[in-house]
């Protein structure tokens, strides 16, 4: 193992412990905040109210593999994002020159916020205090100022596009998703008709550790998102049901494409996710 495999890999065993639980929900007020970006503008949650939306990029180091590719892959959709009536930020507690060198050095096109005492991360429970940490998550808040989409680590800029550009168009309760033909919605009420139909149903759990020990579906597998495409062999036969359960019910569909590329047919996501679920849950040790 090489040593930035095992730096990695240690990187993810403390995040399991020192992370906050869960994020700052959807349906949530965002918090407000003034801050400086990186070539000194004021960015004021206020300001932008009634307006604007806005993307945080909230993210652990400036210059680093992982944050560099998630920041380019944003720049390169600003123009998008722009015209759907929202702007995209990078939030870190790093300075404003560590910030400005990072721009210029990677070429991105997302301003990147001064959260120095990382209370902006803290407010939308993606630090915690006394914990030196930013930890990686995205969130998505339209021009009222209500938060829309909350999610930890490196979801697909392009979906969150997508989610952006339909709210302007029907806003988001009428929001429809790509993949209801592939993996059709279901509630907790249907869930348990397709279990009953089927006693091999599995649910299919794709949220990282710490959601999934904060609380699951009784008897879900828990096979985060990223690891999907190495762990297929984990699945049921491909005649077996499968419900996909996410956090918000946005990444359900990709992973039901990759399912579905693999031979799986009889697939559903959790209409909205886990946060969503009003059923009952258990706990997992660590």
């Amino acid at each position: 193992m090489s040593r930035f495999q095992l730096r990695r890999k240690m990187f993810g065993m403390a995040s399991v412990v020192l992370r906050p639980e869960a994020l700052l929900g959807a349906g949530s007020v965002a918090p407000a905040f003034e801050l400086q970006t990186h070539d000194g503008r004021t960015v004021s949650s206020e300001a932008l109210k009634g307006k604007r939306g806005y993307v945080l990029v909230f993210y652990p180091g400036d210059d680093t593999p992982g944050c560099t590719l998630q920041l380019q892959a944003f720049s390169s959709l600003v123009d998008d994002f722009d015209a759907a009536g929202y702007d995209v930020y990078g939030v870190n507690p790093a300075d404003a020159g560590s910030h400005t060198s990072f721009v210029g050095k990677c070429s991105l096109r997302v301003p990147l916020l001064v959260d120095t005492d990382r209370k902006l991360a803290e407010t939308y429970l993606t630090a915690r205090p006394g914990v030196p940490v930013t930890f990686r998550s995205v969130f998505l808040v339209d021009k009222k100022g209500i938060v829309r989409i909350a999610m930890k680590d490196m979801p697909d800029p392009q979906s969150l596009l997508s989610t952006a550009q339909r709210s302007g168009e029907t806003g988001f309760k009428g929001s429809g998703r790509k993949g209801r033909r592939l993996a059709p919605r279901t509630s907790a009420y249907g869930m348990r008709k397709i279990q009953e139909n089927d006693t091999r149903t599995v649910v299919l759990d794709i949220r990282d550790a710490v959601d999934w020990r904060h609380g699951h579906i009784a008897g879900a597998i828990n096979i985060p998102y990223e690891q999907i495409e190495g762990r297929l062999g984990e699945l049921p036969d491909k005649d077996v049901p499968i419900v996909i359960a996410d956090d918000q019910g946005l990444r359900a569909s990709g992973i039901a494409h990759i399912l579905g590329q693999a031979g799986w047919r009889k697939l559903f996501a959790l209409n909205d996710g886990m946060e969503a679920y009003k059923g009952p849950r258990e706990t997992a040790s660590e």
